[in-house]
């Protein structure tokens, strides 16, 4: 993972502000690739996003600014954008509860941004994954199903928004035996109430799963 930008969570940081040029991403993306890795970058602004993607970078993180130019160049080039809607609404969710107020007015500044950009990507084609940015304030490693309900609320069809968290999210980490019910590959199964692809709650709330199926062996949920 690559930082093309600044971020909101850093004290005295501009989340637009590009920190590496287009020919340092490039090198760095590339030394990564050529250990056969894929790379992702946090990326932000606008010039961030063009150098990481202009570098060959396998995914954007965040993409909040996003403009036309970005959503093309991403789709010319098969980058995926992993939106991580679920940092920034637990900072919003959460913020009477110790979060600096320098984060809570960056949170603010961006979040309006960054549900048009995704709007923007998804409805021109552009391929999702599934992230959730887990470590942020209140944004709970075990709480990553939520980004289901988020990418739903933000004009995601459920069916993209359960593909974007399976196969897609193994094809992005070149994962070739997961995210898929096939044969020959890896059991990894989440049986739910309802159905998620008219009700994307299903999946989203843990309230509604009832089996984890992990390499093919039963657990329990949570």
């Amino acid at each position: 993972k690559v930082m093309a930008t600044g971020g909101v969570m850093p004290p005295g940081v501009n989340p637009e502000d590009a920190h590496y040029s287009a020919d340092e991403m490039a090198a760095g993306i590339s030394e990564g690739h050529r250990f056969h890795k894929p790379c992702a970058s946090h990326a932000q602004g606008r010039d961030g996003i063009l150098n990481a993607v202009r570098g060959g970078v396998d995914s954007i993180e965040h993409g909040i600014f996003m403009d036309e130019r970005c959503v093309e160049e991403m789709i010319e080039r098969g980058t995926y954008l992993v939106p991580t809607i679920s940092a920034l609404k637990n900072i919003m969710a959460n913020a009477d509860r110790g979060i600096p107020d320098y984060v809570i007015e960056k949170t603010a500044r961006v979040a309006e941004t960054h549900q048009n950009a995704i709007g923007t990507y998804y409805r021109a084609g552009g391929k999702l994954a599934m992230g959730t940015d887990a470590g942020t304030p209140f944004n709970h490693h075990g709480a990553n199903a939520m980004e289901l309900a988020y990418m739903v609320e933000y004009g995601v069809s459920p069916i993209d928004a359960l593909t974007a968290a399976t196969g897609a999210a193994a094809d992005l980490n070149r994962v070739r035996d997961r995210g898929r019910i096939r044969k020959d590959y890896k059991a990894d199964l989440l049986v739910v109430s309802g159905n998620p692809a008219i009700s994307i709650a299903s999946a989203a709330d843990s309230a509604n799963h009832r089996l984890i199926v992990k390499n093919g062996k039963r657990l329990t949920p949570g």
